[in-house]
């Protein structure tokens, strides 16, 4: 039997409240739903501009929610930082023919006739109309769509959702208020969020429902939670520093969010805590406070109820480290080379690069392009309870008389963390409970 028949019909959902602020979509009583929701028409409108190269229309959701009323079910903090990473891990082919189109990035890469590494062009005729571009009507064209299972993992544990046993099922958004992490040219002009449509199949036969309620149990899922800390900027003692000589950095912070819990998976990202050094005039540069900062010499490892996780700490002389670690705790990773390092071969970031073929076009004056060295996350697995986290942090600082002083900012660090939970059914009294694991 065809899946989408009589007995599945899609529905277009429209949100019950809806500004600039955020958006609430509330799913119909007496009704069950596969999981598999959608968001469609997501973007902007506005001044022509190009939405953000990693996160692309996603990166208008800073933070969104299934609820059941008042209970959370599961949410995303900070999605578009972690949807602007998990864009990342999918072969190069698919990001660039398809997954761009959809969210509107500039994922996915080509190697042009000067052998340089460029955002791969749109290869599927049935596609040529799309644009990365927004416009003042915020056409269907220029806006993008998002499976919330890559935000909500639950919904990929979930076979259906039924609105008998959760009666008050509900998403929420908080929209991103900083145009900075939206749009990459005239980050000043206006990006106005388009309202969206939620897009759910509706089960309506009684005996599939039936069916499903039957086959309903307890679900386990891994829940992506955030918490962040704080490394400081160390400029007076740079400054304070002769030709040649560096200084180091070491400091360990303790991570409260996590305490209790059993964790998996960890990421973490770094940016500037002073998020006016991620522009140039009203430009973004590369993809500004959406990506991960690579410092000098970094190491980092973390202290697990009293011990170091590593043997040895990610990084310091030997960056690749941290990129094996990230790979294969998650997969494929669709960065141009040099992108998690410092500088394109032996050269100076802030000076002219030698290094032009098999890397990104320089820009003017053969100034690496700004993407380089912005792209250094780190990840590893945990597979732990927690009962107290420690992050412990290194860099090299060095002299340094450029605005910004890219290895002596402060920095914000962003940890996520996957985090058992579970959804206890409690069939006979048509009831049920979330908790942790």
């Amino acid at each position: 039997m065809a899946l989408y028949s009589s007995s599945l019909q899609t529905a277009l959902i429209d949100d019950t409240s809806f500004n600039q602020s955020k958006c609430e979509f509330r799913l119909q009583p007496d009704t069950m739903y596969y999981s598999n929701l959608r968001l469609i028409n997501l973007g902007l409108s506005g001044t022509a501009q190009t939405y953000h190269p990693l996160s692309g229309v996603y990166g208008a959701i800073k933070h969104i929610r299934l609820m059941d009323g008042r209970q959370v079910i599961d949410e995303m903090r900070f999605a578009n930082r972690y949807l602007s990473f998990t864009n990342l891990l999918n072969e190069n082919a698919y990001n660039r023919d398809y997954l761009n189109k959809l969210s509107k990035n500039q994922i996915g890469y080509d190697i042009d006739t000067d052998l340089q590494i460029v955002s791969g062009g749109n290869r599927s005729a049935n596609m040529k109309t799309d644009s990365e571009v927004i416009d003042a009507n915020g056409s269907k064209n220029t806006l993008g769509s998002l499976d919330l299972r890559k935000c909500l993992p639950i919904l990929n544990k979930m076979n259906v959702l039924d609105t008998e046993l959760m009666p008050n099922l509900k998403i929420e958004i908080e929209w991103e208020s900083d145009r900075r992490n939206l749009i990459v040219n005239n980050a000043n002009a206006d990006a106005v969020k388009v309202e969206p449509l939620l897009v759910a199949d509706e089960l309506s036969d009684p005996a599939l429902q039936d069916a499903n309620r039957k086959a309903l149990s307890n679900v386990v899922w891994n829940a992506i939670e955030h918490d962040q800390t704080q490394i400081p900027d160390n400029k007076t003692a740079a400054g304070a520093l002769g030709d040649g000589a560096t200084v180091v950095q070491k400091i360990d912070r303790k991570i409260n969010g996590f305490d209790g819990k059993l964790v998996s998976r960890v990421l973490i990202s770094k940016a500037f805590s002073d998020k006016a050094k991620n522009v140039t005039g009203t430009s973004i540069n590369g993809v500004g406070d959406m990506g991960s900062k690579v410092m000098l010499l970094e190491e980092v490892n973390m202290s697990i109820n009293g011990k170091p996780k590593l043997p040895q700490n990610l990084g310091g002389k030997n960056p690749a480290s941290k990129l094996r670690m990230l790979t294969e705790t998650f997969g494929n990773l669709n960065i141009a080379p040099f992108d998690n390092l410092q500088s394109v071969g032996l050269d100076k970031k802030d000076g002219a690069a030698a290094n032009v073929t098999g890397c990104r076009p320089n820009k003017t004056a053969n100034i690496h392009n700004d993407i380089v060295g912005n792209l250094d996350f780190i990840g590893f697995t945990v597979a732990d309870r927690i009962n107290d986290l420690q992050l412990n942090y290194s860099r090299t600082n060095v002299k340094d008389t450029e605005d910004p002083e890219i290895y002596n900012e402060g920095l914000d660090v962003h940890i996520y963390c996957e985090v058992s939970r579970a959804l206890i059914v409690d069939k006979p009294k048509n009831k049920y409970m979330v908790r942790y694991n």
